[in-house]
């Protein structure tokens, strides 16, 4: 979803990478 709305233009790339990865980090935690 992240990345989709990267490529919209939507949200800045590095602003994405940033949120995916802590978003996983949150997924590793459960």
């Amino acid at each position: 979803i992240l990345d989709r709305m990267a490529t919209k233009g939507l949200i800045h790339k590095n602003k994405a990478a940033r949120h995916k990865s802590r978003f996983s980090a949150a997924i590793k935690a459960l």
